[in-house]
């Protein structure tokens, strides 16, 4: 390939196009989440029980850690999109060979630590003698796969960058695919309960990262694995750079989650952590499209900033905003359309005592929508600009401050119902931040009146 041959992500789209580009990635992430909200429903709560669906909420921290950390290295996605804008398409391809191989490395440590250590990291995240089982049969097996968790959740955020946003989406219906698969034998058919589940999740997370390495060591692929040449102390300065912003949103999540476990279990019980844990998968699905948007128009925004192409940016620009108001639409219509069904398949026997919780909640959170997917554009959108230091402030009053804040306040007002309320406020707080950000910055990229582009890096 040409060094001079415009890349993917590089071309010219209109909104039709873009949308096209965008919507692997955008199922990739919806059915994600989706199928894995059913495969709680269909296995765990049904077959093991509401006790072992706490568990799972229990747990949840340590899954946002690994997140966190693959989503701070995933930021070399973005320079690497960047760097193919500017034509450096070897430097490329060698920042991506180093760090998955950095990713492996750091996936094996945190595999060590958990397997060394789990036993404490239960009881700092707060489980109860009821809980603790469950959580503890599951982690025990997920302490050896959790590196190949990391690793492939590094690869599989690079094929956009690569120009194949299909192949995230194959990914992901082989992963839950295979998951699925998998949690109905061990769950249901060998009934081993929640270490049939972890043993699902290995299978599943070793499939993706398969996947992964055959894809990138295709000679076809515009980014591939090469012999590195590039030092690893400058490609981890970059792409943490570009990454920061997602990793403290996922951390906050973490955090975020943990502390509402801790409040949850102190004004209510089991059950209800249950019905709230059940409710956050639910909406958290149909939310997850929006991280599918951005992650598609991301690397768009980094080739245009490389180019420095002050026309495709604003151009860009215009088509998010149509495309994030579309997605908050469809978004909303999907959840009332589907998340009441979707609910069913968690009130089966077991769980019949929380369906009235389920109810309750589901009729509160679709609202949340309606400033959340804003909130993601702003703050995706700069980081993928060069602009972290604006990504990364809204992110931490979206996902820290606001987050914590309302799950925190809102039950000491109104009791442990308080706590459903406070996705919707944490959000409408943040909307305001990131407008007063986004004028801050109209001079910079292009988009206000002025007609000014300073391209300015922050």
């Amino acid at each position: 390939m040409s060094q001079k041959e415009t890349k993917t992500i590089g071309k010219d789209y209109s909104l039709i196009g873009l949308i096209r580009f965008a919507l692997p990635a955008i199922l990739n992430e919806f059915i994600f989440n989706l199928l894995y909200t059913v495969d709680d429903g269909l296995f765990i709560t049904r077959y093991v029980g509401t006790t072992a669906e706490s568990a799972f909420s229990i747990i949840f921290p340590v899954f946002m850690l690994h997140n966190a950390v693959s989503s701070l290295l995933s930021g070399t996605a973005v320079s690497v999109a960047r760097k193919m804008g500017e034509k450096k398409d070897e430097e490329a391809k060698s920042d991506f060979t180093l760090i998955v191989m950095f990713a492996l490395g750091v996936g094996l440590l945190f595999s060590a630590i958990e397997f060394l250590f789990k036993e404490q990291i239960l009881t700092l995240l707060g489980c109860n003698e009821a809980i603790y089982p469950y959580a503890k049969s599951f982690l025990s097996v997920n302490c050896y796969y959790a590196f190949l968790g990391i690793w492939g959740s590094v690869m599989v955020r690079f094929y956009v960058s690569a120009g194949s946003p299909k192949m995230e989406l194959f990914s992901t219906i082989m992963n839950v695919g295979s998951n699925l698969l998998f949690d109905w034998y061990f769950v249901v058919y060998k009934g081993v309960g929640m270490v049939g589940a972890a043993y699902a999740n290995l299978i599943a997370n070793s499939i993706q990262a398969l996947i992964a390495l055959i894809f990138y060591s295709g000679k076809k692929c515009e980014v591939g694995f090469i012999r590195p040449f590039t030092k690893l102390k400058d490609v981890l300065k970059e792409g943490c750079r570009y990454g920061l912003p997602a990793f403290f949103s996922s951390l906050s999540v973490g955090v975020g989650g943990l502390i509402a476990n801790y409040a949850i279990l102190h004004f209510g019980d089991e059950s209800y952590l249950a019905a709230y844990t059940i409710v956050n998968n639910i909406s958290f699905t149909f939310m997850a499209g929006y991280f599918g948007l951005f992650s598609a128009t991301g690397p768009m925004l980094s080739y245009a900033m490389g180019e420095k192409n002050v026309e495709k940016l604003r151009r860009l620009y215009r088509q998010t905003v149509i495309a994030t108001t579309l997605l908050v639409i469809v978004s909303i219509g999907l959840f009332f359309l589907f998340a009441d069904p979707i609910a069913v398949l968690f009130t089966g026997k077991a769980a019949a005592d929380i369906k009235d919780l389920i109810v309750y909640g589901l009729r509160i959170s679709p609202y949340g929508f309606l400033f959340f997917g804003y909130n993601i554009a702003a703050r995706m959108s700069f980081s993928a600009l060069g602009n972290f230091r604006s990504s990364t402030f809204i992110t931490v009053m979206q996902e820290i401050v606001f987050s914590n804040l309302t799950i925190i306040v809102l039950p000491l007002l109104f009791g442990v119902k308080g706590i459903w309320f406070a996705f919707l406020s944490g959000n409408v707080l943040t909307l305001f931040v990131s407008i007063l950000v986004i004028y801050v910055n109209r001079d910079n990229y292009g988009y206000g009146k002025s007609g000014l582009a300073l391209l300015v890096e922050k």
